[in-house]
């Protein structure tokens, strides 16, 4: 049985102890970020940095990270590094769903960015939605919202472009999806329905998220109506499943 002499007195690898070395690596590093030993800033060392501490390969450092990552203690942010995760954020979702409003009211900054917009025709999914025929023509307008600086969700929303047309440039010049939809006429909005689940993400969620694709996201599903009751929006939103946890509000 050998220590490794690189790692923290205390906290090394043994091998041979009937726990595999990746999992021990594990331990150790979960007991470091509970005792909050990677400073303020939460960062932990490189792959190859922490592979030279363990003595190890980086094929079993990653494997160690990869399950730090998976149990919400981590968030691995492409082009930065791996930091610990300081906790999750209660999101709600209800009739009022507004990401902004979500966020401020916990002291978060939070931004928006319009990744792209353009005019396509409904398919199956989208057109059952909005009640609208296939091939109808919608604006599909992808975006992402970063709180405090990192990533949250990624959303790809689909909105019935005869209703508001030129809606992309509208959204640009306002500001925001409400103060848009506002000059449609649609001062209030609520949702429908959501439909909420969780999956591995695609390489394009992964890197608008900047994370690794094999941390989970959850997925909401939902359309949004006017006071009338008429669709708006159909959307997928993604969120980073270790910086959030969704809140789903019951009305009395």
């Amino acid at each position: 049985m050998t220590s490794n002499e690189n790692a923290a007195p205390g906290l090394a690898v043994e091998r041979g102890a009937g726990v595999a070395v990746w999992r021990q690596i594990e331990q150790i590093l979960s007991a470091e970020i509970a005792a909050h030993g990677f400073g303020d800033e939460g960062r932990l060392p490189s792959e190859a940095e922490l592979a030279k501490r363990f003595d190890v390969n980086r094929h079993t450092v990653r494997r160690a990270m990869l399950r730090l990552a998976a149990t919400g203690l981590v968030s691995v942010e492409q082009g930065r590094g791996t930091f610990v995760q300081p906790g999750a954020i209660d999101y709600q979702i209800g009739r009022r769903t507004r990401f902004t409003e979500n966020l401020r009211r916990q002291n978060h900054a939070t931004a928006g960015a319009i990744l792209s917009a353009e005019k396509v025709k409904a398919d199956p999914v989208a057109a059952k939605a909005l009640g609208i025929r296939v091939g109808t023509l919608v604006y599909q307008i992808e975006s992402r919202h970063d709180s405090d600086g990192v990533p949250l969700t990624y959303a790809r929303n689909w909105y019935p472009a005869l209703r508001f047309a030129d809606l992309p440039a509208v959204l640009e010049s306002s500001g925001g999806i409400s103060a848009a939809l506002a000059q449609f006429g649609v001062e209030d909005y609520t949702r429908k329905w959501s439909r909420i689940g969780s999956v591995l993400p695609s390489t394009d969620v992964a890197r608008r998220l900047q994370i690794n694709r094999q941390q989970p996201v959850l997925w909401v599903e939902n359309v949004d109506v006017d006071e009338a009751g008429v669709p708006i929006k159909y959307g997928i939103t993604h969120f980073a499943a270790d910086r959030v946890q969704l809140m789903v509000e019951h009305d009395a």
